[in-house]
């Protein structure tokens, strides 16, 4: 059973079992995570609404308040969700698709185990993850 769990921004909320109970935007899976990473790489409220229309300006506004209200618990949860930190928490290893820079699936440890030679080869763990895939 989901627990919503409302903050002091209208429009933000947190909600066990969705997103990890990261603070996401009430009626979204939007997390104030990616609001405040589009901010900080240059998004105006303007062109985050553009890209989500779902949302409205008001939303994207309380989480972008929100991030700086709680900026350092944000940060922690962008440094957490940070690819790298995901393959080390869960022992996780990233095989990069053949064909398309940038894509890649993860695996567990036993679904590496089943891999052909040569997807084991070009697996990454967080330790060996070239910088482009941060």
């Amino acid at each position: 059973m989901e627990t919503l769990l409302k903050t002091e921004h209208p429009y933000i909320v947190r909600k066990s079992g969705v997103c990890g109970g990261s603070p996401i935007i009430d009626g979204s899976r939007i997390t104030v995570r990616l609001i405040a990473q589009l901010v900080k790489t240059g998004s105006s409220a303007e062109e985050i609404l553009a890209s989500y229309p779902h949302l409205s300006l008001a939303q994207i506004h309380d989480a972008i308040s929100y991030y700086f209200d709680h900026r350092e618990e944000i940060e922690q949860d962008i440094e957490d969700n940070k690819i790298r930190n995901i393959l080390k928490k869960y022992n996780l290893r990233l095989i990069p698709h053949s064909e398309m820079d940038g894509v890649g699936r993860i695996v567990t440890e036993k679904e590496f185990e089943s891999l052909t030679e040569v997807e084991k080869e070009k697996a990454y763990t967080w330790g060996t993850l070239p910088e482009e895939w941060e």
